[in-house]
């Protein structure tokens, strides 16, 4: 129950349809629109008339949360922020290709929203177009270069392109802003553990690829005792293991993660 809670914490603090207008010329923040200088944009609240579709998202009823969410933009069709939970149903449920288009709808209805560049850099990158994806996350950052999740989509493309040493850099440059985080809203830096250990398994992958395994393990080993379910990060540090000779190590991970991959591919059968 906890768990779920932090879960719903953190969809719901990561909505953000959002402050002022951007400058059409470059796409960075109006600046007689936008937070005062040294504060974060600060993120327009949830419609209330949503929040049931978001608890629906929290536990997993993906369908149900879409008719709430479409429901609501019936009545209130000139609201973006329905168009784009409608988006977080299909992203969630693994459909990307359906969630890019409900969340261009909800940018063309409300351009200024900056949150949604996040999540639309994330569906054309699992889409294979790194190159709009990137376009996305650097509007992201230039409108809060202090939100984390922007910068971490821009090291996902780097490591997909293999350029290690950028890469390198923008999960380093993530991890240091979640830390940030920590003193502004610890209770969101506790929610986003999931989060911080995306990253911190993402930079094992990168010094996976460098052959520096010692800095690999230990990022690894971060990420898995942030988030345990993170079962991906288990297959990669026995992978890890496996290279620096500690094969019993290895087989502990690799078995934890068959464990984990079966306990899911259970579940998912089970709530078809």
């Amino acid at each position: 129950m906890r768990s779920r809670s932090l879960r719903l914490l953190c969809l719901i603090g990561l909505i953000g349809l959002s402050c002022g207008p951007t400058d059409e010329t470059d796409g960075t923040p109006d600046p007689a629109l936008s937070s005062p200088p040294g504060e974060r944009p600060r993120p327009r609240p949830l419609a209330s008339g949503l929040q049931p579709a978001i608890r629906e998202i929290g536990q997993g009823d993906f369908a149900r949360a879409r008719e709430l969410a479409l429901a609501f933009g019936q009545l209130h069709p000139d609201e973006a922020q329905a168009e784009f939970v409608v988006g977080m149903t299909y992203e969630k449920a693994g459909n990307h290709a359906a969630a890019l288009v409900w969340f261009e709808r909800s940018l063309a209805k409300a351009p200024d929203d900056f949150v949604l560049h996040d999540y639309l850099g994330r569906a054309l990158f699992l889409l294979g177009r790194p190159d709009e994806a990137r376009t996305h996350f650097e509007a992201h950052v230039r409108f809060d270069p202090r939100e984390p999740k922007a910068v971490y989509g821009l090291g996902t493309i780097e490591l997909e392109e293999s350029d290690l040493e950028r890469a390198e850099a923008s999960f380093r440059c993530a991890l240091e802003l979640f830390a940030a985080l920590e003193n502004d809203d610890p209770r969101m830096f506790r929610a986003r553990a999931g989060e911080r250990a995306e990253c911190h398994a993402r930079l094992g992958d990168v010094y996976f690829a460098l052959d520096r395994y010692e800095q690999a393990r230990d990022e690894l080993e971060t990420a898995t005792r942030l988030a345990p379910e993170n079962i991906s990060a288990f297959h990669a540090l026995s992978l890890v293991y496996r290279r620096l000779g500690d094969d019993r190590k290895a087989d502990f991970a690799a078995k934890i993660y068959e464990e984990r991959r079966r306990a899911m591919s259970v579940s998912e059968t089970e709530s078809r």
